[in-house]
């Protein structure tokens, strides 16, 4: 089920992805719309992460193209955000949580003028968003990796963009600052913007995203939550990964909704 919209915010046609001679992603092809928070779906080593690194232009795609607000990315790159995954980081540099997240302010100064007051404050309020204002000072590499995650969440905000891309953004957070995360992504999209997570945890999917992806080294299924989070394509997303169709029907249970509901 791929469900296509009109006017979309991201367009994805046959992209190919390899990594040597080991394909990760092929034929994929999808739209999302503005204004959804969206969750990518899929088992370990289904191409969740490569597929916003190569809409990213982070890896290069085999075949195929996407599109961006019906644009190539270096045209709209100011809009576009993009959390990596924790671990990808070297957390070893010299710089404190602030220092991180004024680095979100750059690209909005130009070349030439330094961040000043008008930054700083924003850069604070973007750390207070996340529950990290009293860790401004601190060292990034004294902090958990859960505050670690939390400050490059920060400087995504402090980019002001309109898409943000967030690779695992719940790795290594407890369950309170998840909830927090999620509450602040669906203020986020209440005010227009777009945020599409590769997440991990297909409990937690229906009650967290509108939209979802589901993919398995190909797309299984885009489309609203309550459309695609069913045992038919959990089973061609996960395969024997869940074991029983009771098992997904427990799932779609605890993801909090019905999809027989109106």
């Amino acid at each position: 089920m791929i469900q296509h919209i009109e006017n979309p915010v991201v367009e994805v046609h046959d992209l190919m992805v390899s990594y040597g001679q080991n394909p990760v992603l092929w034929n994929v092809d999808l739209s999302l719309p503005a204004g959804s928070l969206v969750g990518i779906l899929g088992p370990n080593g289904a191409g969740k992460s490569t597929l916003i690194k190569a809409i990213m232009g982070l890896v290069e795609a085999n075949s195929g193209y996407s599109k961006l607000f019906d644009q190539e990315l270096n045209q709209v790159r100011n809009k576009v955000s993009y959390v990596p995954q924790r671990e990808s980081v070297d957390w070893d540099f010299p710089a404190s949580a602030l220092d991180i997240v004024m680095m979100g302010t750059y690209h909005h100064l130009g070349l030439l003028k330094r961040p000043g007051k008008k930054e700083k404050e924003l850069a604070m309020d973007c750390l207070d968003k996340v529950n990290m204002k009293n860790f401004a000072g601190r060292q990034i590499s004294e902090l958990s990796g859960g505050q670690q995650q939390r400050v490059f969440i920060a400087r995504a905000l402090a980019q002001q963009a309109e898409l943000y891309f967030m690779d695992e953004p719940f790795a290594g957070v407890d369950m309170s600052t998840e909830k927090a995360l999620i509450e602040l992504f669906r203020e986020m999209t209440a005010e227009g913007k777009t945020v599409i997570v590769v997440h991990h945890d297909i409990y937690s999917a229906g009650k967290y995203f509108d939209w979802l992806i589901m993919l398995n080294m190909h797309l299984v299924a885009s489309g609203p939550t309550a459309e695609v989070l069913t045992e038919e394509l959990l089973t061609k997303t996960y395969g024997g990964k869940l074991s029983t169709l009771a098992d997904l029907g427990e799932i779609i249970k605890k993801s909090g909704f019905n999809p027989l509901k109106d």
